[in-house]
């Protein structure tokens, strides 16, 4: 039995840390499908679509140019958290810098385009980046916070 004990009491903590880089990967994942997903609606609809972001509650919604102002309020009524418990800490884009608090939206135009943007997720006390370039569909994952100025 307290060989049993002595193994638990140094493999639990292992667990508990595994547990939240899932979560934090969970979160990940739930924000490049929906970069991802924007970005394949604004090509198939030939219509601008929204990615809105709440920085100060951490809800997520995604509207479309197509839509009339109460199907957009009835978008940002259903806006979602991410669902591993963490948060957007910020927004950075390149020509307008980083973006903190309120509500930040990331534009798909209909030929493809996307705004760059850098999307900095925070889960416990970890940060990671994602980049999101104008022309390539593939989102970057970098695993600590980064800026525009580190990427030249």
């Amino acid at each position: 039995m307290a060989l049993i004990g002595i193994v638990f009491f140094f493999a639990v903590p292992r667990f508990e840390g595994s547990f939240l880089l899932d979560d934090a990967k969970r979160d990940g994942r739930w924000l490049i499908v929906k970069l991802q997903a924007r970005r394949e609606e604004a090509q198939r609809s030939r219509r601008l679509q929204l990615l809105h972001i709440d920085l100060d509650t951490g809800r997520i919604w995604a509207t479309s140019e197509a839509m009339s102002p109460e199907e957009a309020a009835r978008a940002a009524a259903r806006a979602q958290r991410l669902p591993g418990g963490g948060s957007v800490a910020a927004v950075e884009f390149r020509n307008r810098g980083r973006i903190a608090a309120g509500q930040v939206n990331i534009r798909f135009h209909r030929d493809g385009r996307a705004d760059q943007a850098l999307i900095h997720l925070r889960h416990a006390d970890a940060l990671s980046s994602f980049l999101l370039e104008p022309f390539l569909s593939q989102v970057r994952i970098f695993d600590r916070l980064v800026g525009f100025d580190e990427l030249r």
